[in-house]
């Protein structure tokens, strides 16, 4: 799923303070863990970025076979992001 840059900073922000509440970061820390859980989201996001450019890439260069044998490229696609996420240790 794609995330804005404006929903990953509600989320930092959202899990930070939260964090916050339930007394396991301090309160003058909640910007710093913030900027931390953002750059996670945002690394995980960009992950999976890659892995969709790399999976049309692949189906791009199969797409006479996948059109021949009429298969769905999008069934198809969803198929190859689970299997190269799971390998690559993303859970999507």
């Amino acid at each position: 799923m794609r995330l804005s840059e404006k929903m990953i900073n509600y989320l930092a922000s959202s899990v930070a303070s939260k964090l916050a509440k339930a007394q396991l970061v301090d309160e003058e820390q909640v910007d710093k863990v913030a900027k931390i859980v953002k750059r996670v989201i945002t690394e995980d996001v960009e992950r999976e970025k890659r892995i969709d450019e790399e999976v049309h890439k692949l189906l791009r260069s199969h797409i006479r076979e996948i059109e021949e044998h009429g298969v769905s490229y999008h069934k198809m696609f969803m198929m190859i992001k689970q299997k190269l996420a799971k390998e690559r240790g993303l859970k999507l």
